[in-house]
């Protein structure tokens, strides 16, 4: 995972000097409206989560701190001056674990749903290329999941999350952009209940808390 991330960011590093030679764009594009849309994957630890797994008396592996996982994402950019953004992202991050019991296989698994208002500032703009670093808050909604012997359970919570991010995007065309980024997240997503109003780990509270860094690849359509 660590090593995808790395290889995004030279990616970026390495098209984003070179877009010249992609397209000639209209040098006002910093004045549109911008969608984006694509997918990413985050190396994160949901330490509750992490640690409800390792504490079930079946579960023959320990499990890892980190997990990776993966992300479907959309925005939308609204320009404010030539420097600032504004722009609402959703995105659909899911993952999980399976792990061997002697009673077959164990599954555990998350889902959020993050909209999140982020702010931009514009760091630099040219005709073919654009790079942006930015800082958003939201409130997030989680489901956990988990499926072993005779248990079969779904619990939901939500909660705030915050990010930084650095974003850039490449000219591919008049309109159209590579879009390429990696974010820092932290979310507080707590309280997971069933419809029962109980906790996956019984008497003791489980959250859905998490930290992750990710890297992400989409494309960019100036309107």
């Amino acid at each position: 995972m660590m090593k995808g991330l790395r290889l995004s960011l030279v990616a970026l590093a390495v098209l984003i000097p070179g877009a010249g030679s992609l397209a000639q764009t209209d040098p006002e594009v910093r004045h549109r409206i911008s969608i984006s849309a694509g997918m990413g994957a985050n190396f994160h630890n949901a330490q509750d989560i992490v640690n409800l797994i390792n504490s079930n008396s079946l579960i023959t592996r320990r499990v890892d701190d980190f997990q990776s996982g993966v992300e479907f994402f959309g925005t939308v950019g609204v320009p404010l001056s030539p420097d600032w953004e504004v722009k609402v992202e959703y995105v659909y991050l899911i993952a999980s674990y399976s792990e061997g019991t002697p009673f077959g296989n164990a599954e555990f698994s998350y889902s959020l749903h993050m909209p999140t208002l982020i702010g931009q500032y514009v760091l630099h703009t040219e005709q073919t290329y654009n790079f942006k670093a930015g800082v958003g808050f939201g409130y997030h909604f989680g489901a956990y999941t988990q499926k072993y012997s005779l248990v079969d359970g779904t619990y939901k919570g939500s909660g705030v999350g915050a990010l930084i991010e650095l974003e850039g995007n490449t000219a591919l065309g008049e309109d159209v952009f590579a879009h390429l980024g990696t974010q820092i997240r932290w979310d507080f997503v707590g309280d997971l209940k069933n419809a029962a109003g109980e906790s996956p780990g019984g008497t003791f509270a489980t959250s859905l808390h998490f930290f992750s860094v990710g890297a992400r690849l989409g494309v960019t359509v100036y309107l």
